[in-house]
């Protein structure tokens, strides 16, 4: 049912010009196509030679819970009264012009705004290549976002299938509710190109690892390589 309906979706995006997009159309951009990877991730709640730590190790843990609301932009809510051991996570490139198309498509249509408003949404290209980890708890930045971006500048590599190596230039980590959004920046100065075929994303970052792979010829979007 889902890889039908994955299909829909992509025809949608596809076949119709952006801004004429269905609502499906766009969370599939955001959340399944060739710039966006969905994936679960399991966690390993240990202090590195040390004991397990728990949620009371967290702090601001004695705030009790409350619902968490979320969305695949942005959400709001407040920590699980648990330590989570995996998360559904989205690994994305929000530089790409068709993730910032969806966005903007997105966030207009939650908030009621006039057309006039969408280009503003969409904002400037960046000058970067920007991937984006959206939906890692916020438990994981118990020692601060500063101390995630750290570990995550230090692990993060992008290769290509043809040899380029790249490392981040810069990593932001923001609290977005129960979530932690996290930004990692690569220099576009030795651009990626259609002839390196895949990109590789891994990281180790300490209590989960990531690995993503995305098909270069797949993240063509109105005629042009878009990352």
């Amino acid at each position: 049912m889902l890889s039908g309906a994955a299909v829909l979706f992509a025809s949608d995006w596809k076949d119709k010009s952006f801004p004429d997009w269905s609502k499906d159309a766009v969370l599939e951009l955001l959340t399944d196509s060739p710039w966006a990877k969905p994936r679960t991730v399991h966690f390993t709640w240990t202090k590195r030679g040390e004991q397990p730590f728990t949620y009371k190790d967290v702090p601001g843990a004695d705030h009790g819970p409350q619902t968490p609301v979320g969305s695949p932009v942005g959400g709001i809510g407040a920590p699980k009264p648990k330590m989570p051991d995996r998360a559904d996570i989205i690994v994305r490139w929000a530089s790409a012009l068709p993730v910032r198309h969806a966005k903007a498509l997105y966030r207009q249509r939650e908030g009621n705004l006039d057309d006039s408003k969408l280009n503003a949404l969409i904002g400037a290209p960046a000058p970067d290549y920007v991937l984006e980890i959206f939906g890692i708890p916020a438990l994981v930045a118990h020692q601060g976002t500063d101390t995630v971006a750290a570990v995550v500048k230090d692990s993060v590599h992008l290769r290509t299938r043809s040899g380029k190596d790249l490392r981040p230039t810069r990593v932001e980590v923001s609290l977005d509710g129960t979530n932690l959004d996290i930004r990692v920046h690569f220099s576009r100065k030795d651009p990626i190109q259609l002839a390196d075929k895949e990109i590789e994303v891994t990281g180790d970052i300490q209590v989960f690892e990531v690995k993503e792979r995305f098909k270069i010829s797949s993240m063509v979007y109105q005629g042009h390589l878009e990352i």
